[in-house]
């Protein structure tokens, strides 16, 4: 029995919906678990497997057909009674122009969905990781609003003493009450944002997170460094673009496609054999026959189906190309636009984090003046006021950086980490 119930509790450990990160979830790990268990990630290689059988589907126009069949038949006022005939029948193309098209149209699609199955998974690794940074930015703004409030506490405590001591009057006291108040309600807040965070996190992860995130040192330090916009780099970020490959390969497939209605226009010839076997021998006396033909199949007219047919196909090939290179002109404007905002935000950091540390030494001091009642409990209130501002400033711009060094990655072609 006992052996059961550890069999039971293993498979409730190693079910996918029910599968737990251990220790502090790294940014490595999220992406990993994504890859494995979202949908995402096996919708795109049911994607290219459908593109497999659909090539596989176009080679047949090219391979034998063999067909058998056979019947008994049983008669009982002739002679014979009972009769047997079995034929098997071979048909090989030897000339179809139509599949020549469609093959290289199904090669070409294969393609496009073997590229659009790699970006799919690696946008939904930019997702992952972007969700992973909301819940740091979520958790940063709560441990901010929790020392807020342990500020608060001690605030009011010690305002109350001096109360008591007639330092101060009733009004300091009710400020007091009143700040603490509001950051009780901060924090409640920002603890209803954490795990709100948490739960888009592990809905994207499709797993459940208890120990808390590990920050990605090594991406928050590359996305403080500085990035120049060169022609260069804009060439090599496009040719990364498997996205942009992708559109060329369903452009280039249309074309093939539309190649396929001129085609009809040229006969087809195909390669017949038939053997047949009877117990029933006719007047020749043969019970064996067998026959191999030659045909040809010409369509001369077809009342302009063709034409139209091509007409119809080229337009969509045209409509192909050109979102293609709407795409590739985009591409230009992403990575440019995504340089640019890392840049900003890089500077919007670095003033955040001049304004936190003024901030922060701000709130002491009027924490030591208030105590010599030297400040009054409105100036503390403040200064504390504009520490947690400034504590939540920095955190968001501090993770604004690393969301735009991700855009400019993603912008890029790259994965969201080094060496990925």
């Amino acid at each position: 029995m006992k052996v059961l119930e550890v069999a039971v509790a293993a498979w409730f450990v190693a079910a996918p919906g029910t599968a737990r990160a251990e220790g502090p979830l790294t940014l490595d790990r999220a992406i990993e678990l994504a890859m494995s268990r979202n949908e995402r990630a096996s919708i795109a290689d049911l994607d290219v497997s459908i593109a497999e059988a659909n090539l596989a589907l176009a080679r047949t126009r090219f391979l034998p057909l063999v067909d058998s069949q056979g019947t008994v038949a049983f008669r009982p006022r002739n002679d014979p009674g009972t009769v047997a005939e079995a034929s098997i029948a071979l048909s090989q193309p030897i000339f179809d122009p139509s599949a020549f098209p469609l093959h290289s149209q199904a090669k070409h699609e294969l393609a496009a969905g073997k590229a659009q199955r790699i970006d799919d998974r690696r946008r939904l690794a930019f997702d992952a990781a972007s969700a992973f940074f909301t819940v740091l930015l979520a958790d940063q703004v709560a441990q901010a609003a929790q020392r807020k409030l342990d500020t608060a506490k001690t605030n009011l405590d010690t305002t109350d003493a001096q109360f008591k001591a007639q330092l101060v009057s009733s009004n300091d006291v009710t400020r007091a009450q009143i700040n603490l108040s509001t950051a009780a309600r901060e924090l409640a807040a920002s603890q209803g944002n954490l795990q709100a965070a948490y739960i888009d996190l592990e809905l994207l992860l499709n797993t459940r997170i208890d120990a808390g995130l590990a920050p990605p040192a090594g991406l928050l330090a590359a996305g403080r460094a500085p990035f120049v916009v060169t022609d260069d780099v804009i060439a090599n970020g496009t040719s990364q673009r498997l996205d942009l490959v992708a559109d060329k390969e369903l452009a280039r497939a249309a074309h093939e496609s539309a190649r396929e209605p001129k085609m009809r226009y040229l006969p087809s010839v195909q390669l017949g054999a038939e053997v047949a076997a009877t117990t029933n021998a006719p007047l020749s006396g043969n019970t064996l026959d067998a026959l191999v033909a030659i045909s040809a199949r010409w369509t001369l007219f077809d009342s302009g189906a063709r034409s139209a047919d091509a007409k119809a196909r080229d337009a969509r090939a045209r409509i192909l190309d050109l979102e293609a290179s709407q795409l590739q002109r985009s591409i230009e404007a992403e990575i440019r636009a995504a340089a640019l905002l890392l840049a900003s935000r890089q500077q919007a950091l670095t003033a955040a984090g001049t304004a936190r540390d003024a901030a922060r030494k701000g709130a002491d001091e009027a924490l030591i003046l208030y105590r010599q009642g030297l400040a009054k409990a409105i100036e503390l209130v403040d200064a504390n006021d504009q520490r947690f501002n400034a504590e939540v400033n920095y955190a968001s711009s501090e993770f604004d950086v690393a969301r735009a060094y991700l855009s400019l990655r993603l912008a890029m072609g790259l994965d969201p980490l080094e060496g990925k």
